[in-house]
């Protein structure tokens, strides 16, 4: 390949390349999402262990619908949930918590996420007990670019 040809394939790379990472452009937008998902899922987790219901609640929309597994009803709204969360905390101890994604997709300002969740929790003076779940969870991103939960149905696994 003559030099000139060289030359020119290697600033088309640079250029190309560039662009991706161009102001308001984005490198890899799928990949941007899973991120900042994963990072919500972790605020989360930190707050579950915590026994911080507002800090769970930040994760949700302000309009956010719950679906609570084996009750009755929803859960809408950030305040409804965060009162919701501090019973929960109340009632149990979350020693460790683990969210894992296997399935994400996006389509425009929403995305939708299923995955896996283990939790140990203690009652009281209870042994602790690990339990297992699934869940669909509808994630949304606000005016300020954070990605927050819109809807989420958790499913508990069966107690072996």
């Amino acid at each position: 390949m003559p030099s000139a040809s060289r030359a020119l394939l290697a600033a088309v790379a640079v250029v190309t390349g560039a662009c991706a990472h161009w102001p308001g452009g984005r490198a890899d937008p799928e990949a941007e999402l899973r991120a900042a998902i994963a990072a919500a899922n972790d605020a989360f987790v930190r707050a579950l262990v915590a026994g911080d219901a507002r800090g769970m609640a930040a994760v949700f929309t302000e309009d956010a619908l719950v679906i609570p597994a084996m009750q009755r009803g929803f859960v809408s709204g950030r305040g409804e949930l965060e009162a919701y969360d501090a019973r929960r905390v109340r009632s149990l101890r979350y020693l460790e918590a683990t969210i894992t994604t296997v399935q994400l997709e996006v389509s425009g300002d929403l995305a939708w996420e299923a995955g896996t969740n283990r939790l140990v929790v203690q009652q009281g003076d209870r042994a602790p007990m690990t339990v297992t779940g699934r869940y669909l969870a509808v994630w949304r991103r606000g005016k300020d670019g954070r990605w927050r939960i819109r809807a989420e149905l958790p499913v508990p696994d069966p107690i072996p």
